[in-house]
């Protein structure tokens, strides 16, 4: 589990004690720091047989002084450049699984469809620059999933839904429920989808 934080790494993995967890430092918008985590997954494992892209910020987790460029900036170079960084490095032990798959947390928010669909719930929800962040995300997906195809890798992208977790502010659903459709990808045979936008009811809107 790769984490900014090797404490509040070890913090999560605690609480999870029924599971073999090894956190790993990972700062994915550091490029030094993608290519130590690669070394120790290469040293240690091999090979990677899945990769799940779930590092994200949005507005309210910048300074409230952040200027209207540098919040574009900061959040579309998380969510989606480093996202890209990363699981580019990724892909030399990715290919050497019988069965490499690659999830991209996104979010309906990033739905162009609905984004112009005045009768959705979330019409109008004023984050233009975290709805452009993950609606790069799902173009990032779909890019990898046709790269990939004939490979064998399985890319999907998947909306985990509104969860109380740090960039939610605490709202919303218990964070498992929204690991559901995410640990169904991960685990996807050779014969599973690919190319897909989906969340826990099924397929979604691009």
């Amino acid at each position: 589990m790769g984490c900014r934080s090797l404490e509040k790494g070890q913090a999560a993995v605690s609480s999870l004690p029924k599971l073999s967890i090894e956190p790993i430092e990972l700062d994915i918008t550091s490029d030094a720091s993608i290519s130590a985590a690669y070394e120790v997954l290469s040293e240690k494992f091999g090979l990677l047989d899945v990769l799940i892209n779930n590092a994200a910020i949005g507005a309210r987790t910048l300074p409230s002084d952040t200027t209207f460029r540098d919040r574009y900036t900061q959040i579309l170079s998380t969510n989606a450049i480093s996202s890209a960084c990363l699981t580019d490095a990724f892909t030399t032990l990715l290919r050497k699984s019988a069965n490499p798959r690659i999830v991209f947390m996104t979010s309906e928010l990033g739905s162009i469809i609905k984004t112009l669909d005045s009768s959705w719930e979330y019409y109008g929800v004023d984050s233009p620059a975290y709805k452009a962040s993950k609606a790069a995300v799902n173009m990032i997906t779909a890019a990898y999933a046709v790269k990939y195809k004939d490979e064998g890798f399985k890319v999907n992208t998947c909306c985990p839904g509104l969860n109380a977790t740090g960039l939610s502010g605490g709202k919303g659903r218990h964070p498992s429920v929204g690991a559901i459709n995410a640990c169904r990808l991960a685990t996807l045979e050779k014969d599973g989808e690919t190319g897909t936008f989906s969340n826990r009811e099924g397929t979604f809107p691009w």
